[in-house]
């Protein structure tokens, strides 16, 4: 299994019980961070003390990570709100094909073209996976990596985008605002989640990993202060909201990113 994702948290928030599953079953799992999130807010100052926010998120990614039981972590330090004109200057997309062909994975995790909520720096890293996993699979392509013989071109990924929809995040928030419970989602509203249910193609029960996701959730301090709907949520709500994770798979082929 290969992550790959924009921030901090967002490995958790596309697919965190995902990768614990495929972790859990013995699969070889990398999750990948573009940037560090260093443009963040920060719910408390103290957290920051001493240190950048870049390099707090990262120690965050990183125990976000161990808490879902994923080790091999690579940031590829692009700025944040910057992924797509610093990854042409960098060269990611054939750090992408190289990591793809070193990895040779069974399934890909990225954001689709809706970003989730149209963020940009998650439809460019999207972009980015689906181009090199397209060029990871010719050989004439960044064709200079196969020249040591101890790569070959790679075909063998799927690749699946997660899927919320505004139907999902309309009504943890009724729920929680009929507790009487914070009911804000940073400044995202419903509207802004462009998926529609009809795009789902795979769904994948995760609720036997759920304490892990929260606690992976919760290892973002920076993201969320005392009164972030995640700290606050009551688990029988966030088994509701979290307890399954839902993708659509480019391919339109039946299957998850699981199981194949």
């Amino acid at each position: 299994m290969l992550g790959v994702f924009a921030h901090p948290d967002d490995e958790v928030l596309c697919a965190g019980g995902t990768l614990a599953l495929c972790g859990a079953a013995g699969q070889a799992v990398t999750v990948v961070c573009a940037t560090r999130g260093e443009l963040g807010p920060v719910a408390d100052a103290a957290l920051v003390a001493g240190s950048s926010l870049g390099q707090v998120r990262e120690r965050e990614l990183r125990a976000s990570c161990a808490a879902l039981g994923v080790h091999d972590v690579r940031v590829l330090g692009l700025p944040d709100a910057g992924v797509g004109w610093a990854a042409q200057l960098q060269g990611t997309l054939g750090q992408l094909v190289l990591l793809i062909r070193q990895v040779r994975p069974d399934a890909i995790v990225t954001f689709g073209t809706d970003g989730l909520y149209g963020h940009s720096d998650h439809v460019a890293i999207g972009e980015l996976v689906t181009a090199a996993r397209s060029a990871a699979a010719r050989p004439e392509q960044f064709g200079e990596q196969l020249t040591t013989g101890s790569l070959r071109a790679y075909e063998g990924s799927r690749l699946f985008f997660p899927v919320i929809t505004a139907d999902a995040v309309a009504r943890v928030l009724g729920e929680m605002r009929q507790a009487g419970l914070p009911a804000q989602l940073w400044s995202l509203a419903p509207a802004d989640f462009k998926a529609g249910a009809e795009q789902v193609t795979a769904v994948v029960d995760v609720s036997s990993v759920l304490d892990q996701k929260l606690a992976a959730l919760r290892s973002h301090r920076t993201q969320l202060d005392a009164d972030h709907l995640f700290t606050r949520m009551p688990r029988e709500v966030a088994l509701r909201f979290m307890g399954v994770e839902r993708f659509r798979c480019a391919d339109g082929r039946p299957g998850d990113p699981v199981a194949g």
